[in-house]
């Protein structure tokens, strides 16, 4: 199991960020998600270095899916990120936490009417365009709006089937070689209010191969090439979605994140090579930024061997709290927090505690012998986990903890009973 920078071993005990785990679930009780927010900072620094080019303007958005709270927006506003947003409910907490609308990107293949409206009255930085009668309704509406349209490149990512985004029976965005792509660019150009910047595509998540962005990119500027002489388009904006593969377990992972540098090179050249007029390069990492500086932590309950010989071992949480594993097959890799030196016995299958055969947060793996009170920890949980939650069998949310330079505090209270039914009548 690979620990990453922001880990240790103290006295048997696993910590992250310098304080123990144990202490972290004695003070918050289990389940308990806890994030690294200097890992978290790292990964941001990271990737405006890497994402950088002097001829070239260059935005990278935090892709708000993989987990938003008021706090994880005040920390990516102090490191000059933008951020994207996907409902009415991200905008809104990312206002609230104060972050600057006009470094905020809405997206969403069915965004409704009061969200729409949401988006114009809070003034945000672009609202990208996933369909023709999306763009038909914006033309409606008596506002300015600046406008990047999302295409789908028919680009097949090499990713789990759900996460795939951009293969020709994808829900998301229009085909260059849809009729609906003209009428998009024809409509925006006869607008009095909306003004076409650019051009969005997303081919996918938890993609390892740096072939398929060089690719996309591509196919991308291939395609302004063509648009831009058949419509007379000046096209100012590229964003390139996110999807970059981070570790989760064995070898998966990108071990040099240059190659971004390297992309830009290759989308300068061209630029420079065909005259285009596109000038500022969007990203939107999400997962990469918060995954791996996130774990959840469980107290082991009970224990058994089944007929068939597997053992289990049960824990105070489950897919209400990491649906990925049952959802679409994801990988983890876990240890025991509180016995980090002890020798590993046996493969064990962790399920958690919901009415459901396919609640299983890890199909095998090698641990000690548990006992009931231990800490099971589950790695690289940053991301779709708190944002993926849910009530099933009522079971309440957990609480997030972010840890930071050696200090602990919630961002997100644990959820009661009362919770629970507050709306109920």
């Amino acid at each position: 199991m690979r620990l990453f920078e922001h880990m240790n071993i103290e006295n048997n005990v696993l910590t992250i960020g310098g304080i123990k785990t144990t202490d972290l679930a004695e003070k918050y009780n289990t389940p308990l998600y806890i994030l690294n927010g200097d890992a978290i900072r790292k990964q941001c620094r990271m990737l405006k270095r890497e994402f950088n080019h002097p001829k070239l303007k260059t935005t990278i958005l935090y892709a708000s899916k993989a987990f938003c709270s008021k706090a994880m927006y005040q920390l990516i506003a102090e490191e000059d990120l933008s951020i994207d947003v996907v409902s009415g409910g991200e905008l809104y907490t990312a206002i609230q936490s104060g972050f600057d609308p006009k470094k905020i990107y809405f997206h969403g293949n069915n965004k409704s009417m009061d969200e729409i409206q949401m988006a114009v009255d809070y003034k945000i930085q672009r609202i990208i365009v996933d369909n023709l009668m999306e763009l038909e309704y914006l033309n409606s509406l008596d506002a300015p709006m600046e406008i990047l349209l999302r295409v789908n490149p028919g680009i097949e990512a090499h990713t789990h089937e759900y996460i795939q985004t951009a293969k020709e029976t994808s829900k998301f965005g229009i085909s260059f070689e849809s009729y609906d792509l003209g009428k998009a660019i024809e409509l925006i150009q006869n607008s009095d209010t909306m003004t076409l910047k650019g051009l969005h595509c997303h081919i996918g998540s938890q993609i390892h191969e740096i072939s398929t962005f060089e690719k996309t990119a591509q196919v991308m500027l291939d395609q302004i090439k063509l648009l831009e002489h058949k419509y007379h388009l000046k096209l100012e904006e590229l964003n390139l979605g996110g999807g970059f593969g981070v570790y989760y377990f064995e070898d998966q992972e990108i071990k040099n994140y240059d190659f971004l540098n390297v992309l830009l090179q290759y989308i300068y050249g061209y630029i420079s090579k065909n005259n285009l007029f596109i000038h500022h390069i969007m990203i939107e990492p999400g997962r990469l930024i918060v995954a791996n500086a996130g774990i959840t932590l469980y107290a082991v309950g009970f224990s058994k061997e089944t007929l068939s010989g597997r053992k289990y071992i049960f824990v105070n949480g489950g897919m209400t709290d990491n649906i990925r594993p049952a959802l679409y097959q994801a990988k983890y890799e876990a240890c025991v927090a509180n016995n980090m030196t002890a020798e590993n016995t046996s493969l064990y299958t962790i399920a958690g505690k919901c009415c459901e055969s396919g609640d299983v947060l890890i199909d095998e793996v090698s641990l000690p012998t548990p006992k009931i009170g231990d800490i099971l920890a589950v790695m690289s949980t940053g991301a779709y986990g708190y944002s993926m939650a849910s009530h099933y069998n009522r079971i309440p949310n957990p609480a997030v903890v972010m840890v930071e330079q050696g200090n602990s505090k919630v961002i997100i209270q644990r959820e009661a009973y009362e919770d629970l039914i507050r709306l109920d009548l």
